[in-house]
């Protein structure tokens, strides 16, 4: 990504996240908040999808602070790689960074983990704060499923 479309990107999640501030305070005001989603494959794509976005935006930030390179662990970006309910990896190269979030206690759940690149930051700038993910159900299938980054 060049640093022209690096600073769109940036621009473009600033307005969301404006956006997003001004829909909170509607709802604070009595307008209907979202329900979250009754679905457990969209419950937890969700879940696992706002620690991705987290990270991959960390990442992106740690990138642009050191002269280009991704970060090589979570470590280095300042997060744990375990938490009570979830395990966080990340592979980068000089050009890729793929995050993957795991569930620890997949029995529990329909999706046991999900991964993302780097390109999720654009797609939801671009889709209303929604982005593809590739999860893996506890069944062992993967398939692509949008969700949306949520408030940080």
């Amino acid at each position: 990504m060049t640093p022209t479309r690096c600073r769109r990107a940036f621009a473009l999640l600033l307005l969301l996240g404006a956006a997003g501030a001004c829909r909170k305070a509607e709802s604070d005001r009595g307008g209907r908040a979202a329900a979250p989603p009754l679905d457990p494959v969209a419950a937890d794509a969700e879940s696992l999808g706002r620690e991705l976005f987290e990270i991959i935006d960390r990442a992106t930030e740690y990138r642009g602070s050191h002269r280009g390179r991704y970060p090589v662990s979570v470590a280095q970006i300042g997060i744990d790689s375990l938490t009570p309910a979830t395990v966080r990896r990340l592979i980068s190269t000089a050009a890729t960074l793929t995050v993957t979030v795991a569930f620890r206690q997949p029995a529990s759940r329909a999706i046991a983990s999900c991964t993302a690149a780097s390109d999720i930051l654009e797609a939801a700038a671009l889709n209303e704060g929604r982005f593809p993910l590739t999860c893996v159900g506890t069944d062992g299938a993967a398939r692509v499923l949008l969700v949306s980054a949520g408030s940080r």
